[in-house]
């Protein structure tokens, strides 16, 4: 598929993750959200790396299961973070989607044109029932994610 699966940094990321491995917004989820991604982008043009580096870096910097404003701001400073010191072999755009996609994932009525962000955003809302919320396919940015939705509802 051409994607950027850098272990070292998903390494980091498992290490320094303060909720621990068995929380609802580690590993487990990351994993589903990049398996909705990998759905949702295989035909749509979304970069595929940028949703990959999304899906394990969204969630990294939370501090709290529940209401954690910030941790959006604090993920896209992380992915500034890992870029400056080398550890993110990405282009400047890709940065900037990925930056954007972080930042603004948990901000109500977010929104962008960009199919590789819609589809990063759409993995992360596929994976709400895990936390109790519906999905409401209004705030689906991708047909995809929609027909993604309406086979789990089946």
């Amino acid at each position: 598929m051409g994607v950027q699966q850098p272990v070292d940094i998903l390494s980091l990321i498992e290490k320094e993750f303060k909720l621990g491995s068995d929380s609802i917004h580690g590993k487990f989820h990351w994993d589903r959200v990049w398996d909705f991604g990998k759905a949702i982008g295989k035909n749509n043009g979304a970069d595929l790396t940028v949703v990959y580096l999304f899906s394990y870096l969204h969630d990294s910097q939370r501090v709290d299961e529940s209401e954690d404003d910030g941790h959006g701001e604090r993920a896209a400073a992380f992915v500034q973070e890992l870029f400056a010191k080398g550890r993110l072999d990405i282009s400047e755009k890709q940065l900037e989607q990925l930056i954007f996609a972080c930042r603004f994932h948990d901000k109500v009525g977010s929104r962008s044109d960009d199919i590789s962000i819609q589809t990063c955003w759409d993995a992360d809302r596929l994976d709400l029932p895990r936390v109790g919320i519906k999905v409401d396919p209004a705030r689906l940015n991708t047909g995809e994610a929609v027909r993604l939705l309406r086979l789990r509802e089946e």
